[in-house]
């Protein structure tokens, strides 16, 4: 098994102009306004992740492929020179499809929008058989409130399903796993692990061959929706059946409660949500005993502190996630 990293916004401050990063650190950007800036330029620099990937002692990537994206602009010799650094480096690669915008449209129930979104994300799992990945996760996508339920919650989970199977035979002919990751409770739908999974069966049981990557952090959203999280939470694992798992990702979540507003991806190390050294020591037990081959930690830097200590925070919390799995 290997321990991966998709860095979401944690290499962002680099890639500020001077002015910019002073504006960080004098409270004049935000960490939201800090992203807007520069965010696609850190997705553009994949040489650069794949270098402090291998400095922190981690053996995959995972490639941010939402809006805004880069990717679908390189050209064949920069998706070459991709595959090569990361052959170089021992460096496994993996791409999360779009899902927000036209990428959360997987499961709209009106064909033409749904094609849409059917083909940006052929065309993204096209730039992941490039560089060499071995996997590409999609979320399920996103609905609006008033049709979360009855027929519509039916309409969208049937358009889904169509999506997946187009998807699913489009990846697997590229050598490519293609994975389905869980909502957020937020989303209103298809957030828990068994929804997953029956729409994961359905789709093999015409044929084609996809796969769960569980999300712990987004299952423990449900704290803030008014639904218990069981103690202890990595036990959701227990059920998942080992031949629907191949990439997990991994990260925390801080109810409302806790910090008066709900936080996602925070350091694990820190120990700020549900997920306290016991609890992923039991979490990497689980996931090796299931031959899951990539665990992908992401994390996010949610203040300005975090953002200008962001090596010293990547580099705890590494050395602490290698010393739960023992690597």
């Amino acid at each position: 098994m290997r321990l991966g990293r998709d860095f979401t916004n944690c290499l962002v401050f680099d890639y500020l102009t001077d002015e910019q990063k002073r504006g960080v650190a004098y409270g004049q950007i935000d960490p939201s306004s800090m992203n807007a800036l520069a965010i696609a330029k850190a997705k553009m620099d994949v040489e650069r992740q794949i270098q402090v990937t291998r400095e922190l002692g981690f053996e995959h990537l995972e490639l941010d492929a939402d809006s805004p994206n880069p990717y679908l602009n390189f050209d064949a010799p920069r998706r070459r020179a991709i595959r090569e650094a990361a052959k170089s480096s021992d460096i496994t690669l993996s791409l999360h499809l779009p899902y927000s915008y036209i990428g959360g449209s997987l499961c709209c129930p009106q064909d033409s929008d749904r094609a849409i979104a059917v083909e940006l994300h052929k065309r993204c799992i096209e730039f992941a058989s490039n560089i060499g990945a071995k996997y590409a996760t999609t979320h399920p996508g996103s609905v609006p409130w008033y049709q979360r339920a009855g027929r519509y919650f039916d309409r969208a989970r049937d358009a889904l399903i169509r999506s997946l199977l187009e998807l699913g035979q489009f990846a697997n002919d590229r050598s490519l796993a293609l994975c389905l990751e869980n909502n957020t409770a937020f989303d209103g739908i298809l957030s828990e692990p068994e929804e997953c999974l029956a729409v994961i069966a359905e789709v093999q049981e015409r044929g084609i061959y996809i796969y769960f990557n569980f999300d712990i952090g987004h299952w423990l959203t449900r704290a803030d929706v008014g639904k218990p999280v069981p103690e202890p939470p990595e036990n959701v694992l227990e059920p998942l059946p080992p031949d629907m798992l191949k990439e997990l990702h991994l990260n925390d979540y801080v109810p409302k409660e806790n910090m008066g507003e709900g936080i996602f991806h925070p350091p694990i190390h820190l120990g700020w949500g549900f997920l306290k050294r016991g609890n992923l020591e039991r979490y990497a037990r689980l996931v090796k005993r299931k031959g899951v081959e990539v665990v992908v930690l992401e994390t996010a830097m949610k203040s300005t502190a975090q953002a200008l200590e962001r090596y010293e925070l990547l580099r705890a919390e590494s050395e602490f996630v290698r010393e739960i799995f023992g690597v």
